[in-house]
C-alpha cells in the first residue's frame, strides 16, 4: 500500500522518478546519511519567512491551487494548467543542476550545445510526465496534509536541505520527503527530491551511466526522445 501511494505526494520533479529510461527499473538508492550539518528550524505549519527554502516549497502548493482538475476542462483551462506546470519546473527546480548531478562524469564529456539540449530534453520529459499531488488528490479524492519540519543550511547557506512529511489519514499513510535545494539569484531552487530516501538524481545517474556506458550517449537521448513521444501520445 504504501508503495503504491508513493506517486501521489510528489511534486514535478520528485514524480517524474517513475520515469524510467532504461529496459529496468532501478533499485532505490538511498541516500546518504546526515551530520554534522546545522539545522534552522522554520515553523512548518505556518507560512515559513520569504526567501527560505521551506517557503520555497509551500509556494509550489500556493502555485497549485490555480490548478484545476476534473473531465470538464476548458482549453484556457487546460492552457493554464500547461502553464503552472512549466512556471513551478523551470522556474522552482534547477533542471541544469540536476542534469549535471544525474550524468555525473559524462557531463564533463558534453559540449556546451549537449549540455543546453540535453537540459532542454530532461525539461520536456519532467513537464510532460509530472504528476502533482494535488491534481493526484483531487482526482483519487484523498485529503492529505504536509508538514515542513525545517531547513538544514549547508555550504555557508548556499545550500539547503528541507524535510517534509505528506500525510494521508484516511489511508493510515506517510510519506517523509526531503527537498534538496540550491541559492541563486533567483532565490532557493530545487536540484533533488528525496522519496523515503531515495534520490531522485541518484536514479537518474543509475540509469544514465548504465545506458552511456553500454550504448553510449546517443542510446541514452534516442531513449529519452522515444519516451517524451510516448508520453505524448497518451496525452493527446
Amino acid at each position: 500500500m504504501r508503495a503504491s501511494f508513493r506517486k501521489i505526494f510528489l511534486t514535478a520533479a520528485a514524480a517524474a522518478a517513475a520515469l524510467s529510461i532504461s529496459a529496468e527499473s532501478p533499485a532505490a538508492v538511498k541516500a546518504p546519511p546526515k551530520g554534522g550539518d546545522q539545522v534552522l528550524q522554520s515553523n512548518g505549519q505556518v507560512n515559513a519567512p520569504q526567501g527560505t527554502p521551506t517557503r520555497e516549497i509551500q509556494d509550489i502548493e500556493v502555485k497549485m491551487d490555480a490548478y484545476k482538475t476534473g473531465a470538464d476542462l476548458t482549453a484556457e483551462d487546460k492552457a493554464n494548467n500547461a502553464k503552472i506546470k512549466r512556471e513551478i519546473i523551470t522556474g522552482t527546480f534547477d533542471l541544469r543542476e540536476l542534469c549535471r548531478l544525474a550524468l555525473d562524469k559524462h557531463w564533463g564529456e558534453l559540449s556546451a550545445a549537449e549540455q543546453n539540449n540535453f537540459v532542454a530534453l530532461m525539461t520536456d520529459l519532467l513537464e510532460t510526465k509530472a504528476l502533482f499531488s494535488k491534481e493526484q488528490t483531487k482526482t483519487r479524492g484523498k485529503a492529505y496534509t504536509v508538514q515542513y519540519l525545517g531547513d538544514t543550511y549547508l555550504n555557508d547557506k548556499t545550500r539547503a536541505r528541507t524535510r517534509t512529511k505528506v500525510v494521508v489519514p484516511k489511508e493510515n499513510v506517510k510519506v517523509d520527503i526531503e527537498y534538496k535545494l540550491k541559492k541563486d539569484p533567483g532565490g532557493w531552487k530545487i536540484f533533488d527530491v528525496v522519496v523515503d530516501d531515495a534520490s531522485l538524481v541518484e536514479n537518474y545517474r543509475y540509469q544514465f551511466d548504465a545506458i552511456i556506458s553500454k550504448n553510449g550517449y546517443g542510446e541514452l537521448v534516442r531513449r529519452m526522445q522515444n519516451k517524451l513521444k510516448e508520453l505524448k501520445t497518451k496525452s493527446s
